[in-house]
């Protein structure tokens, strides 16, 4: 019960799913001081979350290097006919 209520009133240590679940957040700052602390203590003694957090870094990492990709202008419309065709049962 006390874990329950370190949980909701933010303080104590944070559990591997909630380090999980805030990973994006953490590795953007975007977390208060308070729980980032937390989080970072977390990391410090938990292997599988800091491998979990590093890995999610390198590859929000790699994604922004991958050159971005203009579609032909008539991609929209091919998928626009082709869903209208198949929602009629053809293919």
């Amino acid at each position: 019960m006390l874990n329950l209520f370190r949980k909701l009133f933010g303080g104590g240590e944070v559990d591997c799913d909630e380090v999980r679940k805030s990973s994006s957040d953490y590795l953007e700052k975007d977390l208060p001081t308070p729980k980032l602390a937390v989080i970072q203590a977390h990391l410090s003694k938990c292997g599988p979350c800091r491998a979990f957090v590093e890995t999610l870094s390198s590859t929000i990492s790699m994604l922004t290097r991958i050159p971005q990709v203009s579609p032909p202008a008539s991609l929209k419309q091919s998928i626009i006919d082709r869903a209208k065709r198949e929602g009629r049962g053809g293919k």
